[in-house]
């Protein structure tokens, strides 16, 4: 991989990521029981995690299901991938002293995978959001 395919693809994961975290920004004010308005602000200082913990939160006080204790591991999951490329790849990763790019193929590999994974959670978030705000009274 070189490093102008690395950093396109890098770019391209921490949009999924963003998107991510406005989706269940989405979920959370449509669960929340207040206004559309009311539940984003809610939540909109926080963390992807801290949004997670909001939703569980509402699911218990409400009694309602959004996303399985699968999902919520598997996000849990993808939260520390998110970390490590938002914070720490181009500190921890080796990188080739002559073309830039990542030194080690399992690395490039591994960016590939988290992105196809974050691709997918984008799409089925966006989807359930879509759900619950279209049930949203």
């Amino acid at each position: 991989m070189t490093l102008e395919k690395f950093r396109i693809y890098h770019s391209m994961l921490i949009e999924h990521y963003q998107f991510i975290e406005a989706h269940l920004e989405g979920i959370y004010a449509a669960v929340c029981g207040k206004t559309l308005l009311e539940g984003l602000k809610d939540v909109e200082k926080d963390g992807m995690a801290g949004i997670l913990g909001d939703i569980l939160h509402v699911e218990r006080e409400r009694n309602i299901d959004v996303l399985s204790d699968e999902e919520c591991a598997q996000l849990r999951q993808l939260f520390v991938r998110r970390n490590f490329w938002c914070h720490s790849c181009y500190c921890e990763l080796p990188f080739d002293l002559s073309t830039g790019a990542p030194a080690r193929i399992t690395d490039a590999q591994q960016m590939l995978e988290d992105l196809k994974t974050a691709e997918q959670w984008r799409e089925q978030l966006y989807d359930k959001k879509i759900k619950l705000l279209k049930k949203k009274p």
